[in-house]
């Protein structure tokens, strides 16, 4: 009896011809960076867990730069990182925002090896970052603080999400390397134990402390 022609892949594993799509890259794509890191992805790797050819992959995507730009799309669109959502003060919506994005990406690893390690982003990422920022810039402005002076506060605020959620990050790769028998030297496990959230809230706080006082 011969195999049904209905099937998605041969009995030798290939993947039936017609059936990839870019879609179905990305997917996978984002399923083995999920079961290691970002920057462990290769083409190869992705063509290997679809068992078809490299060639096969480079038909839809062109190259692992477009390939990470449509999974930032992908995990984006997953993940949903909160918006901006101003309130009678503007600390409290910065603050508020800043907590949101830690939590977002502190629950996806995935989206933060594509966003915040790979710091390549694509056209959707910064789009979204430019319209956040332009929304918490503009509530503070209107709340009287200087314009200068309010750029400088969401770029700090900014830096202090991305330094915790990296922190945080290299140590679960960190972790990772130990697991498998590699030398520990303890230091992002050190630094990842002074960055829990009670630490990530009084540095939030110091950070707004003070800034555009001479508005309020």
């Amino acid at each position: 009896m011969g195999v049904p022609r209905s099937t998605s892949r041969r009995q030798s594993g290939r993947r039936a011809r017609g059936t990839l799509s870019a879609e179905t890259i990305v997917a996978v794509a984002f399923a083995v960076a999920a079961e290691t890191f970002v920057d462990e992805l290769s083409i190869p790797l992705v063509a290997k867990s679809l068992g078809v050819g490299v060639t096969s992959i480079y038909w839809h995507v062109r190259n692992k730069s477009e390939l990470l730009d449509a999974m930032t799309d992908l995990a984006l669109r997953r993940s949903g990182l909160p918006a901006f959502v101003e309130s009678a003060d503007w600390r409290e919506s910065l603050m508020s925002h800043a907590r949101g994005v830690r939590r977002t990406f502190l629950g996806d690893p995935v989206l933060t090896d594509l966003i915040l390690i790979r710091g390549a982003l694509s056209p959707m990422a910064r789009r979204l970052g430019a319209q956040e920022m332009d929304k918490a810039i503009a509530s503070m402005v209107e709340a009287g603080v200087d314009r200068r002076k309010a750029l400088e506060t969401y770029s700090a605020v900014s830096l202090l999400v991305r330094g915790s959620v990296l922190l945080e990050r290299l140590a679960q790769k960190h972790g990772a390397i130990r697991d498998v028998g590699v030398a520990d030297d303890g230091e992002f496990a050190d630094a990842a134990l002074s960055h829990d959230d009670r630490a990530f809230e009084l540095l939030l706080k110091s950070v707004l402390v003070g800034a555009g006082r001479d508005g309020d």
